[in-house]
């Protein structure tokens, strides 16, 4: 990996996943997103992770605020999944600490990538924790995830084959 990519995540002031493909492809998930500006460093749309490619993904980094990549590798085979934990408010008297996105009531608490390693769900995941300011590995199940309270991650969403 180059090193602009890692600093434009730093600069940008918020987590971003990257694919790494078996044939050396690379997909940015600002490459992805629906919106103006379609960049780190410009307004931020929408991601489409749930269209992307998954067959042939053999690694997928999580891009940090703190200028650091963290990476998950895998065999070829549908067995990586992205996510992002948010809260959306009616009004707060005070804001929880994360970053806030596009709209001002709805922050994002953590962005999270795994890796699923057996047909039970087990999985070894990466985690930016905006309110904790800095990045966690764990392992957890998509069947019953306990990290943020998630409870079970939706495998058609994710397009998870265990």
């Amino acid at each position: 990996m180059d090193q602009v990519t890692p600093a434009q995540a730093k600069a940008s002031g918020r987590s971003w996943w990257q694919a790494k493909y078996s044939d050396g492809r690379i997909l940015n998930e600002w490459d992805t997103l629906t919106g103006p500006d379609l960049s780190p460093h410009g307004e931020q749309g929408t991601s489409r992770w749930e269209e992307v490619a998954k067959d042939k993904m053999i690694g997928l980094r999580l891009l940090c605020p703190d200028g650091m990549a963290y990476e998950l590798n895998a065999p070829e085979g549908n067995k990586f999944f992205q996510l992002k934990v948010a809260v959306s408010m009616a009004a707060a008297p005070e804001s929880p600490k994360g970053t806030p996105t596009e709209n001002p009531n709805r922050f994002i608490l953590a962005h999270i990538i795994g890796v699923v390693n057996d047909s039970e769900g087990n999985c070894l995941c990466r985690s930016w924790d905006y309110q904790k300011g800095r990045a966690l590995t764990f392992r957890d199940n998509i069947y019953r995830f306990t990290y943020h309270n998630l409870v079970a991650l939706s495998i058609g969403v994710q397009q998870l084959k265990v």
